[in-house]
């Protein structure tokens, strides 16, 4: 009868044995597809492409709160005029943004830049000329020049900024 329990225990221990492999086995065969992707946000500006392919207008990144927007969509916004015969728009040339926050950001290319229309916010431009950066202030609810428009070589805007 000693043998018979120990034959029966031994069996037991030998089925549990092989259970606890069969698991560890398939948790490590898991495919590394159900990972999924690790939450980074590259602030890369959703349907830029798009924007390109329409207005050759290369928007870069932003902060989410200066966004693209037709012309005369609403009473304040941030305006750029350009010589851009790649434009296929409406308005060759002409660009439009609303600020939708108290602050906001936006990297992007105009080349032949030449004149930003600010809003109600304090807004920075940021242009290339012959390779060289620099930092324009932008005139509250006006116009301001920048590369040819203020009597320099042409310009390419790289970057608004705004605050209250």
């Amino acid at each position: 009868m000693r043998a018979r329990a120990r034959s029966v225990m031994l069996a037991g221990l030998t089925l549990a044995a092989g259970a606890a492999a069969a698991v560890s086995a398939t948790a490590s065969a898991a495919p590394a597809d159900d990972t999924p992707p690790p939450i980074v946000e590259d602030y890369a500006y959703p349907g830029a492409a798009k924007i390109f392919q329409e207005r050759a207008l290369t928007l870069i990144s932003g902060d989410g709160h200066i966004l693209f927007a037709a012309c005369g969509s609403g009473a304040a916004m941030l305006e750029v005029h350009a010589y851009n015969s790649a434009d296929h728009g409406p308005d060759s040339g002409h660009y439009c943004f609303t600020v939708t926050g108290s602050t906001g950001y936006l990297r992007l290319q105009v080349p032949y830049a030449y004149q930003v229309k600010g809003d109600s916010h304090t807004v920075q431009a940021t242009v290339e000329i012959n390779g060289k950066n620099s930092t324009v202030p932008i005139a509250k609810n006006g116009w301001t020049g920048v590369g040819e428009g203020a009597g320099t070589d042409p310009a390419t805007l790289l970057e608004l900024r705004a605050s209250s």
